[in-house]
C-alpha cells in the first residue's frame, strides 16, 4: 500500500482521484492522471526541451507515480492537458 502521507501535492490529487492500484509500478498516460513536477536543481548543462522551444528541461510528467516524459514547464503543461508535447498542427 502506498504511504500517501509522503507524496507531493499533485501527486495526492491523483492517487485520489484515479487510486493508488500499482502507484510507483506502472504509469501509463492514457489510463493513468496525468500530473506534473518540477525536476530537482542539478549541476552542470541541462538537456534542452525537444517541444521546439529550446529551453532546458526543468519538469517531469508523471502518471501513476511513474515518470514519463520530461520537457519544459510549457511542455509538460502541454502534456497533462492533451498528453503530447509538441503544440498540434491545424493546418498543413
Amino acid at each position: 500500500m502506498t504511504d500517501l502521507s509522503k507524496l507531493g501535492r499533485l501527486a495526492l490529487s491523483a492517487a485520489m482521484r484515479g487510486g493508488t492500484e500499482g502507484w510507483g509500478i506502472h504509469g501509463s498516460s492514457r489510463d493513468h492522471i496525468r500530473y506534473s513536477e518540477p525536476l530537482e536543481r542539478r549541476r552542470g548543462r541541462r538537456r534542452r526541451c525537444y517541444c521546439g522551444c529550446g529551453n532546458p528541461v526543468t519538469h517531469r510528467g508523471m502518471a501513476n507515480g511513474v515518470c514519463l516524459t520530461q520537457a519544459c514547464e510549457l511542455g509538460i503543461t502541454r502534456w497533462v492537458r492533451t498528453g503530447d508535447v509538441k503544440p498540434m498542427r491545424t493546418h498543413p
